[in-house]
């Protein structure tokens, strides 16, 4: 009689969490990607460090997650992309019953460096030349989109400045295929820091070509 209680608390015990786990894919942005995986290492396997991270410090008393700008700023994996950007919500401002945020098909794994996210190629016709355009919302806060084309397999650069022309976040820096783009910017710099409101320039270069936008951050 003991052996089959131990059966069934054992039992009783697996079960209850995996409906913790099917809860918490929900818990964040687009954790339906990868499902369970999203937090452990396959199916039923230990925490990924996504999923120790959340688990040392945004869990509630309920045992849910606290979704929201600071994971959002973590990078758990140590791949030089946020939490936020490699889940599709740089900053962090989704919530539970809204939809699914940016574009699900580059949403990588925040807690396998092995998986990274990608940038968001919105055409596939060719373009006739580089432009940038404006990034859109702007004024923004926190997050902006900035779209541009590369007419041509070219290196191709974007980083962002501040008023006083200094660089302070390199957004893209490698070869890209002819297309339309986009990235997102989440008013940090490269060492994750909150940048002050004001006057930003994003500058593409490439292949001799540089072009510039003003952006404005309204805290």
């Amino acid at each position: 009689m003991k052996m089959i209680a131990i059966l069934l608390s054992v039992s009783t015990l697996v079960t209850i969490d995996a409906v913790a786990r099917e809860k918490r894919v929900n818990q964040v942005p687009n954790g339906n990607k990868f499902q369970c995986v999203t937090c452990h290492t396959g199916f039923g396997g230990p925490r990924n460090d996504f999923g120790r991270q959340i688990e040392n410090g945004f869990l509630n008393g309920s045992g849910d997650v606290l979704w929201g700008e600071a994971l959002a700023a973590l990078d758990s994996d140590n791949d030089g992309k946020t939490n936020g950007e490699e889940l599709q919500d740089a900053g962090g401002a989704w919530a539970m019953g809204q939809a699914n945020p940016g574009d699900a098909n580059l949403v990588s794994n925040p807690g396998d460096p092995n998986s990274t996210v990608g940038i968001a190629v919105a055409a596939f016709t060719v373009p006739a030349s580089f432009t940038l355009q404006q990034n859109f919302p702007n004024p923004f806060n926190p997050v902006t989109t900035i779209s541009f084309t590369v007419p041509h397999t070219a290196a191709v650069t974007l980083r962002i400045y501040n008023a006083l022309g200094q660089p302070i976040r390199d957004l893209l820096n490698e070869h890209l295929q002819p297309g339309q783009y986009q990235l997102s910017w989440n008013g940090k710099n490269d060492l994750a820091e909150v940048v002050d409101s004001g006057i930003y320039l994003a500058r593409l270069q490439s292949d001799g070509i540089d072009r510039t936008i003003r952006m404005l951050l309204l805290r």
